[in-house]
């Protein structure tokens, strides 16, 4: 049974959530002598939280027409000047989407070289790196 009373007792009864919250990451232990090598793994998820989060403001925004305005500029390219002019902190989304994009792949690739260095492709951790590379 759990310590919980309530909705979170009902809800651990039937999905021992803390307990597995507890078990992995409270009670985790982790080595003392981590270095800034294994920052790169959280390092992509947020780099990738950021783009996904970046994506959709601009999508918001973005209208992707092929047809010419009066002045004879393309719909898209409109869109564009709309989103880097007119949308309240547009310019810097649009950088930082673009930036991070960049960012991502040598987040990933580094994190990626952290994992050939230290040997987590072999046995038996190889099973976690094939999922990682997926």
């Amino acid at each position: 049974m759990s310590q919980h009373n309530g909705i979170m007792g009902w809800i651990n009864d039937r999905f021992p959530l803390t307990e597995t919250l507890e078990y992995h990451v409270t009670r985790y232990y982790a080595p003392k002598n981590f270095n800034f090598w294994y920052y790169f793994g959280i390092l992509s998820s947020v780099v990738l939280v950021m783009q996904i989060v970046t994506g959709i403001v601009l999508t918001m925004n973005y209208k992707p027409d092929g047809f010419h305005n009066v002045n004879g500029i393309p719909g898209a390219f409109a869109s564009v000047e709309y989103i880097m002019r007119e949308v309240d902190w547009g310019w810097f989304v649009r950088y930082m989407h673009s930036t991070g994009a960049s960012a991502f792949f040598l987040v990933v690739y580094l994190h990626m070289l952290r994992g050939l260095m230290y040997g987590s492709y072999k046995k038996p951790r190889e099973l976690i790196w094939i999922f990682g590379m997926l």
